[in-house]
This record gives C-alpha cells, sequence and structure tokens, in this order.
C-alpha cells in the first residue's frame, strides 16, 4: 500500500492528475458492457410506479437546451435546500449532529455549494454561495451561467439556464476522519446532493443537466478557491426545457 505523509497527499495525487481527457472514446452498446452476460436471470416482479417518487424518476432526464425565462426565489430555494438544507437535528451514541436532505459520511458535510444564478425574480444575476445555517446566499461575483461555457469545454447548452449550481469539496472535513477513503465519500456526497436538485427540479417543472466535464483551473479561479484543499466536483444546470 502506498504510504502517505498526510491524509489529502494521496486523494490530491489522483484529483489533480485526473483532467478532461483530450479525445473521446467511440461509444460502446450498452448490450456490449452487460456485467455477467451469459448468467441465467431469475426475474423479479414489476417495480411499483403509482407512487411520487417513482413519477419524478421517470421524469429527470439531461436537458440541453433551456428556455431564457425567468424563476422565483421560492424555486431557487428550494433547488439549493434539496441539496444539503438542514432538516432538524440528530442524535446518534451521544453525539449531536445536523439533519441535512442528502446524506453524509459522519455528520462532516465536506461540499459547499456556489451557485451561479440569472433571471430570479429579486436577485442580482451572478455566482453565489449557500450558507444551509441560515439559509442564504452570500454575494461572490458576477459570473452568470454563460461566463461558464469555456471553462465547461464549450457546454453552451447552459447558456439560458436560471441556475448553475457548483458543488465543491472540502476534503479535510472528511480526510481528518477517515483518512485517504474520505476523498471517495466526498465524491459520494457530491453526487447525492445533485440528485436531489435534479429530482426537485422535476418537481418544480424544470429541467436539469448534471456536467462533470470542465477545466478545474478555471472553474476554481472562478469560485475564488484553492483547488487543492478546496476544489470542484460537480455541476447541475437548471431552468426551464426548451422543447422543440
Amino acid at each position: 500500500m502506498y504510504k502517505v505523509n498526510e491524509p489529502l497527499e494521496l486523494p490530491l495525487l489522483y484529483h489533480l492528475n485526473s483532467p478532461p481527457p483530450e479525445a473521446y472514446a467511440q461509444p460502446v452498446p450498452a448490450s456490449e458492457m452487460r456485467y455477467m452476460p451469459d448468467a441465467p436471470v431469475v426475474e423479479l416482479p414489476p417495480a411499483p410506479r403509482d407512487n411520487h417518487l417513482a413519477s419524478l424518476l421517470s421524469r429527470r432526464c439531461s436537458v440541453r437546451a433551456f428556455k431564457n425565462t425567468e424563476i422565483s426565489q421560492i424555486v431557487l430555494a428550494q433547488l439549493l435546500d434539496a441539496a444539503c438544507g438542514i432538516n432538524g437535528v440528530r442524535q446518534v451514541e451521544g453525539y449531536t449532529y445536523e439533519g441535512r436532505n442528502s446524506p453524509s459520511a459522519g455528520g462532516l458535510y465536506p461540499i459547499e455549494m456556489f451557485v451561479s444564478i440569472q433571471a430570479v425574480t429579486g436577485l442580482s444575476a451572478g455566482l453565489y454561495h449557500y450558507e444551509p445555517r441560515g439559509h442564504g446566499l452570500h454575494w461572490v461575483n458576477e459570473t452568470v451561467p454563460s461566463e461558464f461555457i469555456a471553462p465547461l469545454l464549450q457546454q453552451d447548452y447552459i447558456t439560458h439556464a436560471n441556475a448553475l449550481f457548483i458543488l465543491t469539496g472540502v476534503f479535510m472535513r472528511s480526510l481528518y476522519k477517515y483518512g485517504t477513503r474520505g476523498y471517495r465519500f466526498v465524491l459520494f456526497e457530491a453526487g447525492h446532493q445533485a440528485e436531489n436538485i435534479c429530482l426537485m427540479a422535476v418537481e418544480l417543472g424544470l429541467g436539469s443537466l448534471c456536467l462533470g466535464g470542465f477545466q478545474d483551473t478555471s472553474v476554481n479561479q472562478i469560485l475564488g478557491i484553492d483547488g487543492q484543499r478546496h476544489a470542484a466536483l460537480y455541476c447541475v444546470a437548471v431552468g426551464t426545457a426548451a422543447h422543440y
């Protein structure tokens, strides 16, 4: 096993050496990627779809065009709250933890949430940081979603998105307790929160698009974070889907 001098050293070795690929592989049919393709399959009863969560899941899809429309502050608040809002206090084995709307290993919550907005009623367009404690926004700078297109590898789908959520990880919040394994937990938690945003978007009649490909250095610079101990991990664009 590789030995490290501090918990952050090994995760950084991977994190800083996993840039977007310069060339993309040819698509492979899903049928060719099956695990154990020749194994017998035991059929299960049909999963009931007559419940609200199943309805949301069936309607969630990646939206690659957004209308130039406005959303309310309440809608923005619901999306942020769904991702990482505080919903109470938990007592576990004598310890008190914040209860939030997404799970976190050890209740450490290493994910920070930034959101770049435009056309949100009563809010100046620009980049904000969300603070779950107090359920409010901190102004960061004037960067709107369209200014992230170049750092997001020219993915211009987000041009008219009302909100671009940028999930970042403060690695040592998890690594101090879990060592290098904590890096995995940080990535898991970014995924938890992103899915919550996507499902709340469906509930609100909006579309979403998850974006994992971007130029790390550029995005981190826009956010004003160092890209090492605190780095961008994942993005989700949300807005009104444009139907053609």
